[in-house]
């Protein structure tokens, strides 16, 4: 059975939120007004206004499928699941349930422990949307908490290809990935989350992965057998991999991070991997966050965002001291970036999902 603590409610909270875009026509300016509330409510973590406030809406508009998919969402959270599960089933009966219904009716049979019907109404949700992240992330967690790590990863990123726009999942898989022998993954997926959801504990979270990302590729160098004194250096293999390509190029970068994994050697070597990247490798694997981040250069951020990204999570004290010194420069960059902001695709997704047996033991 879950339990929730309050950072995790408010998470979750957030989550929901942010899935919640589906445009819907109010029969009233004030029954939508009331249902704003309601949802206002929600994202406060004020359950019991949230709920009153979707019943009174439901008196008023008993045909409306959001205003029962959210009381139901309410209830969930609230820890009431047999009040959610009997609000949304009459919604999951019918065809206008959406994604988010069937969401919810599997993470409440999960809390009462009734995984295998939440792992069949996932399954039957995704027949009906296919291309649904928060079905794929909810599918992932149950096999988490299953101890299943690899089909948990497995399922997180099938969402991230099926639905590029759902950041969740790259979180998921950045936390897997950063203990794992596959940390490229760990890179990609963490930057992405965080150009997404950019100001919270969990962003900080991920700058901080993308930090010992960085240096678990590089420490892999020790682990590799030196050659013999005398014998000719190996020709560079040849690569037919995204994931191996992203690596061996910044491995033969890894003299300019020699003395140190700061925010200055890392701005320089990622600047050094764009301008080997695109005339190299940028026709074979055009790579949004590559092109993103070249578009940065032409722009001026690029040193402002590589800040951004990992000034605060290498060293606070020198992060303010750097804002000082650049005062308002990171307020242009996200101004910017607020009109410039990244956009995953589908077709550019190149994990190969060779997940098994790569779960290293955390330490």
């Amino acid at each position: 059975m879950r339990h929730y603590p309050k950072y995790i409610l408010s998470a979750l909270l957030s989550l929901y939120c942010f899935a919640t875009g589906a445009q819907t026509v109010w029969p009233t300016p004030e029954l939508e007004q009331m249902y704003n509330q309601a949802r206002e409510y929600l994202s406060q973590g004020n359950l019991p206004e949230a709920i009153n406030t979707y019943k009174q809406a439901i008196i008023l508009a008993p045909d409306q499928m959001v205003l029962y998919r959210d009381l139901a969402k309410a209830y969930c959270l609230s820890g009431n699941y047999s009040e959610a599960e009997n609000t949304i089933t009459p919604v999951i009966k019918t065809n206008q349930a959406d994604d988010q219904s069937y969401e919810i009716m599997a993470e409440c049979q999960t809390a009462t422990g009734e995984k295998k019907k939440a792992r069949a109404t996932l399954q039957n949700g995704l027949t009906a949307f296919p291309n649904s992240g928060i079905l794929y992330h909810e599918m992932g967690k149950i096999y988490e908490e299953d101890g299943a790590m690899s089909d948990a990863l497995r399922s997180w990123l099938n969402g991230i290809h099926q639905d590029p726009g759902y950041h969740i999942n790259y979180y998921e898989a950045t936390r897997i990935y950063i203990n794992s022998d596959k940390p490229v993954w760990a890179l990609i997926y963490g930057e992405i989350f965080v150009n997404i959801e950019r100001h919270t504990p969990r962003s900080d979270e991920v700058r901080a992965m993308l930090l010992r990302a960085y240096t678990n590729i590089f420490n892999s160098i020790s682990n590799n057998e030196i050659p013999k004194f005398g014998k000719a250096k190996k020709s560079e293999p040849t690569t037919n991999n995204f994931e191996e390509t992203v690596r061996s190029t910044l491995l033969r970068l890894s003299p300019v991070i020699s003395d140190g994994m700061t925010t200055e050697n890392l701005t320089m070597l990622r600047a050094r991997f764009l301008m080997e990247w695109f005339p190299k490798y940028a026709t074979q694997y055009p790579f949004y966050l590559f092109t993103y981040q070249d578009n940065m250069i032409r722009n001026g951020y690029f040193e402002i965002y590589n800040e951004w990204l990992f000034g605060k999570a290498e060293n606070a004290q020198t992060f303010d001291a750097w804002n000082k010194f650049h005062a308002g420069d990171i307020d242009k960059f996200e101004s910017w970036a607020q009109t410039n902001k990244l956009q995953p695709t589908a077709s550019e997704f190149y994990n190969d999902m060779n997940v098994d047996n790569i779960i290293k033991t955390k330490k």
